[in-house]
C-alpha cells in the first residue's frame, strides 16, 4: 500500500482465491469467482490498522479477457470543492443533489462540498490478453470484491464490525484523479498505476504473472491535504 504523495506501507497480509470459468469462445471473456478468502485482508497504516474482511464465496467477482480487444482499466475521480454553502447561492441541499459531502465544522475546509467518486473507463481501448477486472461492472455484471473495512488503533481483532463497502482491483491501468486538489481552485492531483495481466493458459501455476491494482482518490487523507491511495495484490 503507498500513499501519493507520501509514504509506503509494507507487511499487507491476506489472500484471495480466484477460479477462472470456460472462455466464451466468441468474446474470450470468462467469469471470474472469488471462492475462498483469509477472514481479514490488513496493512498497518503508520499508527493504524486498516482491515478488509471479504464476504466470500462471491460467483460473479469479475472477468477476465483471454483473448484481449477490452478496456479493463478504470479511472476514479473526484472534484474536491464543486461549490462552498453559502457563497454565490450555493447550499447543502445542491451539495447533495450532485451526490457530494459537506466538510464539516472541524474539517479542514468547513462548509466545503466534495464532489462524488467518479469511476469509469480507463480510456485505453485494449487492456490486452489476460486482463482481469476484479470489480463492480454493470457491463458485463460483475460485483467485485464485497466486504466490511475498518481502519483503527490495534489488531484487526480489537476493531469494531466495520463499513460494509466493495473493492475493484484491475490488471490494467488504475487512474485516480483529484480536481481541485487542496482545495486549491484549478490544482490536479493525478497518479497511474498498471499492474500486471494474467496468463489464461497458465492461470493455476503458483506465483505465476498477475498483478491487481487500485489507485483511489483520498479528499482530506492527509489531514489538511488530498492523497490518493495505491493497493496492490500480488499473485
Amino acid at each position: 500500500m503507498r500513499l501519493i504523495p507520501g509514504l509506503t506501507f509494507d507487511g499487507l497480509e491476506g489472500f484471495l482465491d480466484l477460479t477462472v470459468g470456460v472462455p466464451d469462445p466468441q468474446t474470450g471473456l470468462a467469469k471470474v469467482a472469488i471462492t475462498a478468502a483469509s477472514e481479514v485482508i490488513s496493512v498497518e497504516v503508520g499508527i493504524f490498522t486498516l482491515c478488509i474482511r471479504p464476504e466470500v464465496p462471491v460467483a460473479d467477482a469479475g472477468i477476465l479477457a483471454c483473448g484481449g480487444g477490452f478496456d479493463l482499466g478504470v479511472t476514479s475521480s473526484q472534484d474536491h470543492n464543486i461549490g462552498v454553502v453559502g457563497v454565490d447561492g450555493f447550499t447543502a441541499g445542491d451539495c447533495a443533489a450532485a451526490s457530494g459531502t459537506v466538510e464539516g465544522a472541524q474539517s479542514p475546509h468547513p462548509g466545503v462540498c466534495n464532489g462524488p467518486v467518479v469511476v469509469g473507463p480507463s480510456g485505453v481501448a485494449n487492456s490486452g490478453a489476460g486482463a482481469l477486472l476484479l470489480a463492480p461492472d454493470g457491463d458485463f455484471g460483475t460485483v467485485g470484491i464485497p466486504a466490511t473495512a475498518s481502519v483503527d488503533f490495534g489488531p484487526c481483532d480489537q476493531h469494531g464490525p466495520g463499513e460494509p463497502t466493495v473493492f475493484g482491483f484491475v490488471s490494467a491501468l488504475s487512474r485516480a484523479v483529484i480536481t481541485d486538489a487542496g482545495n486549491q481552485p484549478g490544482a490536479v492531483l493525478e497518479h497511474d498505476e498498471v499492474g500486471e495481466n494474467f496468463s489464461c493458459v497458465d492461470w493455476r501455476v503458483e506465483n505465476g504473472p498477475g498483478r491487481l491494482v487500485l489507485s483511489v482518490p483520498a479528499v482530506d487523507g492527509g489531514a489538511d491535504d488530498d492523497l490518493i491511495t495505491v493497493f496492490v495484490l500480488d499473485d
